[in-house]
């Protein structure tokens, strides 16, 4: 079982009645939503380390991630721990987080802001999945990167066939527009997962 995979049995999942409160959608597009999250997430962290110095930049940044939040996922919602996530969703998205939390809205049929929530309680707990794995195995930068690249296609393959043009558009070089037929086809593809054609 990959490091996601666990991450999603254990923390997503308990994280998801909490992240229902914190953000208004309910709990049955939040569990919907979370593999899109995750494997967006995933797929700009790979990104960020493929880049000189990125994976580097990223085992610094989890020295701060220890994994304790996984012990108690209830945090997530926590204002403390949701102002951490934005600063790290501006680090793994750049110029492209706006645009693309819209794209997951208007697939899920909610407000920007609350998918901006929700991201908000992802992005630190799958920082502190892998800060606990760089921990536990005692990996240096370079079996870090190796990580992140192999959980990040893991995460693709569990989320929705439709994601695959969205998500290499989060993983190209880019002024944060996204393609029309791109988004066009993700949202037909992934609106029929909320019951929406």
């Amino acid at each position: 079982m990959s490091l996601i995979e666990e991450l999603g049995k254990a923390a997503f999942s308990q994280m998801t009645r909490n992240a229902s409160a914190k953000t208004g959608l309910n709990e049955g597009a939040i569990a919907a939503l979370m593999p899109m999250a995750t494997a967006m997430l995933m797929n700009g962290l790979k990104k960020n380390v493929e880049r000189p110095g990125g994976a580097e930049a990223l085992a610094k940044a989890l020295a701060k991630h220890d994994g304790s939040l996984l012990k108690n996922p209830a945090r997530a919602a926590d204002d403390d721990v949701m102002t951490d996530g934005r600063a790290i969703l501006g680090h793994i998205l750049g110029g492209k987080q706006g645009t693309a939390q819209e794209t997951l809205a208007k697939a899920a049929g909610a407000d920007p802001d609350q998918i901006a929530k929700l991201l908000a309680m992802a992005a630190p707990a799958i920082l502190a999945g892998l800060g606990q794995a760089t921990r536990d195995k005692g990996l240096d930068a370079g079996a870090l990167a190796q990580l992140v690249k192999s959980e990040s296609r893991q995460a693709e393959a569990a989320a929705p066939k439709e994601l695959s043009g969205f998500l290499k558009w989060i993983d190209s070089d880019g002024d944060g527009r996204i393609d029309d037929n791109i988004a066009s086809l993700a949202l037909k593809g992934l609106g029929g997962l909320f019951g929406k054609r």
